[in-house]
């Protein structure tokens, strides 16, 4: 069914004898339907602009109120998007082009060459060059607005090393798009202990990069309080809960270490983390409770890491480091990507760290990235850090 409504073309032409001839060529050079608004002066077609939207205007720069380009102006200014094409009797090339540099879609000279297929096939050209020209305007708009989201999203991440003793961190988030929904954080409550966190929003694009802020903020405002890491966890989902309406979910893993350094707690939403012992061996660290934003009356549980030891060092990462792959049949894994940490687990956190980001870069060959890549860190006293 087509539903293309007819073209709206506004008439500005004060000479009886023009007009009529304008609307014959119009009639005849117009292969699909449409509306047609007559004035014969600038301010009647300011008034039919007022009251009615159009999508072409003709006009003719000399009318009895207004003469010359000073006509085009300020018409243009009434005439919101529609498309300007000029009819006019003037062929001095220099108004034309002058017209044209100001923003008309076309101008054309009265005379025998003003044909209904002149005038049809202009109006046609018109009115697409002009819905080109709008849409190109809508998009460098939304760039910029995503450019900007962008901006701000990447001052969120932490870029200052953590202050909190004994401890060394390294994070990085690369985004598949301009605007990712991975994140990750760390935060010294007022208890002295220290949460990491990392978490990643399903999906892409702006939608989950509002729930990641969304996200980041519940965490870091109810950090502040005095709850116990389950609390605080459980209350973000039931929060999120309400906002996500089941669009959306967010797997999350929070580490929490005591002032001391001694004791590391976690708290994971269908995210799992890797505790890396000193002499290589791997423990893998997960709860059963699901992502959040699901069911809003989930509890989650904070587990305490008795295998944990100064000197340990935790490994985090999205799936978009995992899941790296070149041609969709053969993807990373978290198998290689532990394997690399353990591998150089004596190196400095922020080495390990390039080396992960480097061996999914590698993995993913010249293949488009995916998803949002993020990894984090932690690397206790009693290591190297």
């Amino acid at each position: 069914m087509n539903t293309v409504l007819p073209i709206a073309i506004l008439l500005v032409e004060d000479s009886p004898t023009a007009r009529f001839h304008a609307q014959v060529c119009l009639k005849k050079g117009l292969s699909g339907e449409y509306t047609l608004h007559v004035a014969d002066s600038l301010m009647s077609a300011l008034d039919v602009l007022a009251a009615t939207p159009v999508d072409v205007v003709l006009l003719d720069l000399n009318l009895p109120d207004s003469h010359g380009l000073d006509t085009f102006r300020k018409l243009a200014r009434a005439s919101g998007d529609a498309a300007i094409v000029i009819i006019s009797g003037d062929t001095d090339e220099r108004t034309a082009v002058s017209a044209v540099r100001l923003g008309a879609q076309d101008y054309i000279v009265k005379g025998n060459d003003f044909t209904p297929e002149l005038l049809g096939r202009t109006v046609h050209f018109a009115v697409e060059r002009n819905a080109r020209h709008l849409l190109e305007k809508e998009l460098a708009s939304v760039r910029h607005d995503l450019e900007l989201a962008d901006a701000i999203q990447q001052r969120l991440y932490p870029h200052n090393e953590s202050t909190f003793p004994n401890v060394s961190i390294a994070g990085r988030c690369s985004s598949a798009t301009q605007n990712g929904g991975d994140f990750y954080d760390y935060v010294t409550r007022s208890d002295g202990s220290l949460m990491v966190v990392i978490g990643d929003v399903s999906g892409h694009g702006i939608g989950p990069a509002m729930m990641m802020v969304e996200t980041r903020a519940f965490v870091r405002a109810l950090a502040s309080t005095e709850m116990s890491l389950s609390e605080v966890i459980t209350q973000v989902n039931r929060l999120l809960a309400d906002d996500m309406q089941q669009q959306l979910f967010v797997t999350l893993f929070v580490a929490s270490f005591d002032a001391t350094g001694c004791r590391m707690t976690y708290c994971s939403a269908g995210h799992p983390g890797y505790l890396v012992k000193t002499d290589g061996a791997v423990i893998r660290l997960q709860t059963d409770n699901p992502p959040l934003g699901i069911n809003p009356r989930e509890h989650y549980e904070s587990m305490d890491v008795e295998q944990f030891e100064p000197g340990d060092l935790l490994a985090l990462f999205t799936d978009g480091i995992s899941e790296a792959t070149c041609d969709h049949q053969d993807f990373l894994g978290d198998r290689r990507v532990v394997e690399e940490v353990v591998s150089g687990r004596e190196l400095p956190a922020l080495s390990i760290l390039d080396s992960v980001f480097l061996l999914a870069e590698d993995f993913n060959g010249d293949a488009i990235q995916q998803d949002d890549r993020t990894a984090v860190i932690v690397k206790t006293q009693g290591c190297g850090c």
